[in-house]
């Protein structure tokens, strides 16, 4: 199996589903866009059927009277809760706030069957296909089975295409609205000024002054003595900053460097750090149309969320949610109060 592969199954095992390919719009606007105003990874344990029968004892919640069972929630916790380093309230607020995603994820997979929203077995293929998994693959790496791996990706599928036709088809934004917020944000035509750095960070300020006093008789040493001094993980690469980046602090005396310089031993918080200057890139006039663009997409994001929680309010305001707090293994805080 490719590496490619791996973390193609990777990514659908932790639920990082796919989203519309119809416009870029989309593709930027709602791939991390979540219920309820979060942003959260989107897609939901494979789901009760409303009808389906269901020990309402072993139900974590019921929708409209329709048992949600247990274990869906907990195969959908096992994949979205990652590690559980987390410890008491901390841990409770975390598993709240997946019961409560998941809770508004199986809203928006009952909104689909009224919308006659559904994948076919052909779209489940085609994306598959996309991201590089064979079926054999597929068996292999899926520890509940294929079929679970492919459910999964059919209802990520459909709570896009619930997304896609009752909510983002019916939002908008003008050209004039774009114009207002570039002349608001003038700057956003300009591209910042940026640098490219080397560091040295140490705890130390004795040893910076060290370092920086060797430096001062040779600058040609400055990443040999990171790769042996500092403990910062580009142990002295260069990197680019944009300007926006840095410290406040430390932006006039950085750009007050010229090529090759180093900077004096800098207090940054509780460490030293020293600065070797690579290169100076100036700021230029952005091409306005793509910046146009870029103030499209980000209005269209921030508008589509909006939409969105507007959305699963209405579904929340017209469907009764109980949850069923005596079955949980933690204490919950999320939003449904029974």
């Amino acid at each position: 199996m490719s590496t490619r592969t791996r973390q193609s199954i990777k990514v659908i095992t932790a639920r990082r589903l796919p989203i519309s390919r119809h416009s870029v719009a989309i593709l930027l606007a709602f791939g991390l866009v979540v219920c309820g105003g979060r942003r959260r990874e989107e897609t939901a344990a494979p789901a009760a059927s409303p009808t389906a029968a269901v020990d309402t004892g072993q139900a974590v919640a019921t929708i409209a009277g329709a048992a949600i069972p247990y274990k869906s929630f907990e195969r959908y916790l096992t994949d979205n809760a990652g590690d559980e380093t987390e410890m008491g309230e901390q841990q409770d607020a975390i598993k709240s706030r997946l019961l409560d995603q998941f809770l508004e994820e199986q809203l928006l997979l009952r909104a689909a069957e009224k919308l006659k929203i559904s994948v076919s077995e052909a779209e489940i293929d085609s994306y598959m296909k996309e991201i590089g998994v064979t079926e054999g693959e597929a068996e292999v790496a899926a520890p509940e089975g294929k079929e679970v791996f492919r459910e999964k990706i059919r209802q990520g599928l459909v709570l896009q295409k619930v997304k896609d036709e009752a909510v983002l088809s019916k939002v908008q934004v003008t050209a004039g609205e774009v114009e207002d917020y570039l002349k608001k944000q003038p700057e956003l035509a300009h591209a910042s000024r940026r640098l490219v750095l080397r560091q040295i960070l140490v705890d130390d300020k004795s040893l910076a002054d060290k370092l920086r006093a060797t430096l001062a008789q040779d600058p040609s040493r400055f990443e040999a003595l990171a790769r042996e001094s500092s403990i910062a993980p580009d142990r002295g690469q260069a990197r680019m900053y944009n300007e926006e980046d840095l410290p406040v602090e430390l932006r006039d005396p950085l750009f007050s460097l010229e090529a090759g310089q180093i900077s004096p031993a800098l207090e940054l918080a509780q460490h030293y750090v020293l600065f070797q200057l690579v290169r100076k890139v100036e700021g230029s006039d952005q091409d306005l149309d793509e910046v146009r663009r870029r103030i499209r997409l980000e209005m269209f994001q921030k508008k589509g969320e909006q939409a969105l929680d507007r959305f699963i309010a209405d579904l929340r305001k017209d469907t009764e949610i109980r949850v069923n707090r005596p079955i949980l293994q933690f204490n919950y805080v999320g939003e449904y109060h029974n």
